[in-house]
């Protein structure tokens, strides 16, 4: 019930802002390739993908923002046991600093919700089961080359906090880290 409170709450956000700021509102979607760290973990990465919505809020105009997201994203992990599918609800909420029109930077921190999980052993007799985190704190850092029309290119790079195996599983060693790649559109 607390996520779900937690993420109406950024859904809220980023509507009211609409009403509020006369910048421009967009989507954003791209690939995650995803993995666990940690001391016990020998996995490798994983391909997911995100989607999602956006709007800039701004602090100091044409140069500081705050930037307010909610998407999905599905990303996970791959090991000799089998193929790890986590899908999250997440709400980045970044400051973006634009150095030049064309290319900006952001940072901040990214709440994410699990709302599923998949896993899909190589070898049926040994399928360990996963007990995750419902709640994954992170902190998110990236950069975008900022194209006319409203288009953009960007990446970004997010770390958990935590692990992402519920406390007493595995050591509780499995941090997350997505790298994101892919594109967004400004209305």
């Amino acid at each position: 019930m607390r996520s779900l409170k937690i993420l109406l709450l950024g859904a809220f956000i980023v509507l009211a802002s609409n009403a509020v700021s006369a910048q421009a509102f967009g989507v954003r979607a791209g690939v995650n390739i995803s993995t666990i760290s940690g001391d016990y973990y020998n996995s490798s990465t994983q391909t997911g993908y995100y989607a999602g919505i956006y709007k800039e809020i701004p602090l100091i105009k044409s140069l500081l923002f705050i930037q307010p997201e909610l998407q999905y994203s599905s990303q996970g992990f791959s090991n000799s046991i089998g193929d790890y599918t986590i899908d999250y609800i997440t709400v980045p909420v970044l400051a973006k600093v634009y150095v030049v029109k064309m290319l900006s930077f952001e940072t901040g921190p990214q709440f994410g919700f699990k709302i599923g999980d998949k896993s899909d052993p190589k070898n049926q007799l040994i399928d360990p089961d996963f007990n995750y985190e419902t709640f994954d704190p992170a902190w998110a850092f990236g950069a975008s080359l900022n194209l006319p029309l409203g288009l953009s290119i960007n990446g970004r790079f997010i770390s958990s906090f935590n692990s992402v195996f519920k406390e007493g599983d595995y050591n509780s060693q499995g941090k997350s880290q997505v790298f994101q790649i892919g594109a967004a559109f400004q209305f």
